[in-house]
């Protein structure tokens, strides 16, 4: 993979990271088994069945727990803190290729802001669903995000650039649509 490639994907996968948690270190896990990438010592683990085996069932956790409501907030809440991590886990090992020395620090730098960054975003539209549809919204909010995800994460293995280009326009238009959502969920608050 090349540097550009590898940072695309890097980039990708912290992203992802900050709309489904488990789905971007799942992928990471299954590229490092399936493409046997090279991975640094300290993730050899990733491409063992059991790492793959534990992020499925943890992905697949999620994405059912995101379609119950009041379970859909608590996994918002705990996630402020898990999916930075795992946007690093998950970008880390396609930075390794770049510069093996400096991987862990370039996915804290880049991964972790940007998958709070996402779900920040996200968790504000879902505050904005519940607020003006009681929460009916949000699983068909979910399910979108669950489309995003996995396009986001399928076309990073085929086309790194251009997930990192359709990321970018993504994100573009979830920004746009938290901003609406904020403004107007300070328009109705009482003053």
């Amino acid at each position: 993979m090349d540097a550009l490639s590898a940072i695309a994907f890097g980039v990708v996968l912290a992203a992802s990271a900050g709309l489904r948690a488990f789905l971007p270190a799942f992928a990471a896990s299954l590229g490092a088994r399936v493409f046997d990438l090279p991975l640094p010592e300290y993730l050899a683990w990733l491409e063992r069945p059991e790492a793959l085996l534990l992020f499925g069932v943890a992905t697949l956790l999620e994405l059912l727990g995101d379609k119950v409501p009041v379970v859909d907030h608590l996994l918002d809440s705990v996630q402020v803190f898990t999916k930075p991590v795992l946007a690093v886990l998950a970008a880390t090992p396609f930075l390794y290729q770049l510069a093996p020395e400096h991987a862990v620090a370039i996915g804290i730098a880049m991964g972790a802001p940007l998958a709070l960054g996402v779900h920040a975003t996200k968790a504000t539209v879902r505050v904005g669903s519940t607020a003006t549809t009681g929460g009916v919204a949000n699983p068909f909010l979910s399910v979108m995000e669950d489309v995003a995800a996995f396009f986001a994460v399928a076309v990073a293995f085929l086309a790194p650039v251009l997930a990192l280009v359709l990321t970018a326009a993504l994100l573009f238009v979830l920004f746009r649509v938290a901003m609406r959502v904020r403004r107007a969920t300070r328009r109705r608050a009482p003053a």
